[in-house]
Formats: structure tokens, C-alpha cells, sequence
């Protein structure tokens, strides 16, 4: 059975690699099924992390579920060189990447966010939205269109946003040339509780320096 994959990314940082070719296998399907595509969150393994979050920015390739290792090619959206390997190129290449991952931000938000669950027509017209930026072909509602014009005026008019709240999370996977009839992905990445711990951890040994440090200019009792 053919399934189209259509879901967002969340892979934890630590699978974030300098090296660019990555693995990934998409493991499971998106539980959101609306006007005949799956939309929504999808679960994969990549570089051998289970459980992973993504989303699909292409609506013209085919993915088959369960799909075993792919080879893909890893990009970032912003940094010092974004971009490096995406499918879809052109004179528009950056905003449309922008707003994209802005979409992608935008999602993972609504989904996850505090007390927030989205709904599946919110999750499709986000799918959409993110699919019409590279397939103009796509149909789209006026809420999806809404969604997207929403997004693209944020990346004209909010470039610290993108900095800090986008670009650091952000990154595109793009199926190697033997995997080409398979989709490229998205996805937005969190610190995993490891590294949130080791952070915390630095936090507490620079407080608790701060205080040695203050004890010793208390005067003598």
C-alpha cells in the first residue's frame, strides 16, 4: 500500500552530526489521516535514535512505511552554510526554507506546547501550508493560505526571531540520489533531558562559585 508521509521533526540535538549523510528510517505513521494524506507526527530512527518527530515538506515524492535505513543527506536552515544539500532550489530557495522551518516552529508549538494539543484540522492545514510553499499545485484552504502568508510575513519582518528561535533548531533531510523517490523532511530539535541536565548541572557549579566567592568577602565573625 502506498502511503504519503506528511509530519513534522523533532529529533534531539545530540543527533545532530557534523557530518552531513545521515541515516534515517521511518518507523511509524502520522495518527492524523485527513483529505487522503497523513499529517501530522510521524516516528523515525535516525543516526540509530528511535522515536523521532518529522515532518515531510514534500508533497511530490512517495514514502513507504516502514521504510528501513534510507541514506540522507543533513543541511541546516540558517548558520554559516545553510542550505547545503536541499531538494528544492531556485531563486526563492532561502525564504521558502525560512518559511517553512517557520511553520515547522510554529506546529511543534501548538502540538506540544503547554497544555496544547492541536486539533487535526489544525495539524492538516499546517501540513498543507508547509507542502504549498514548494508545490504551488497544491490545493489549499483559506486557513492554510492564512497560515502561510502568516509565516512568510515573519520571516520578512522578524529576522532576530529566526535567529534565536528558529535557525538553532531547524534542519532539513534530503534523500541521497539512491533514495531520490522518497521525500525530504524537516524537523524541529530540542535538547534531550541529558543535555538539559548537563546544562542545569553548569548552572549550579557556576552559582555555587558565585557564592564561595561571596562567603569569602563576608568579614570575619
Amino acid at each position: 500500500m502506498k502511503l504519503k508521509l506528511a509530519s513534522l521533526a523533532l529529533l534531539s540535538m545530540a543527533a545532530c552530526h557534523a557530518d552531513s549523510i545521515i541515516t534515517l528510517d521511518v518507523t511509524g505513521l502520522p495518527s492524523t489521516y485527513q483529505d487522503g494524506t497523513y499529517n501530522g507526527f510521524a516516528t523515525a530512527t535516525i543516526n540509530g535514535i528511535p522515536n523521532q518527530l518529522i515532518v515531510c515538506d514534500d508533497a511530490s515524492h512517495v514514502t513507504y512505511v516502514p521504510t528501513g535505513n534510507m541514506v540522507y543527506d543533513f543541511s541546516t536552515v540558517g548558520g554559516s552554510t545553510p542550505l547545503e544539500s536541499v531538494r528544492f532550489t531556485g531563486g526563492n530557495e532561502t525564504q521558502n526554507y525560512d518559511e517553512a522551518a517557520v511553520l515547522v516552529w510554529e506546529l511543534y508549538e501548538y502540538v506540544t506546547g503547554s497544555g496544547s494539543q492541536a486539533s487535526a484540522n489544525t495539524i492538516t492545514d499546517y501540513q498543507y501550508a508547509i507542502w504549498n510553499i514548494f508545490d504551488s499545485g497544491i490545493s489549499t484552504t483559506t486557513n492554510q493560505a492564512a497560515l502561510q502568508a502568516a509565516a512568510l510575513n515573519l520571516v520578512k519582518t522578524d529576522g532576530a526571531m529566526l535567529v534565536t528561535s528558529v535557525y538553532p533548531f531547524v534542519d532539513v533531510y534530503t534523500p541521497t540520489s539512491a533514495y531520490s523517490s522518497n521525500q525530504e523532511f524537516m524537523q524541529f530539535a530540542t535538547p534531550e533531558p541529558g543535555t538539559l541536565l548537563l546544562l542545569a548541572g553548569g548552572l549550579l557549579v557556576a552559582m555555587a562559585v558565585r557564592m564561595r566567592r561571596g562567603l569569602r568577602k563576608q568579614p570575619a565573625a
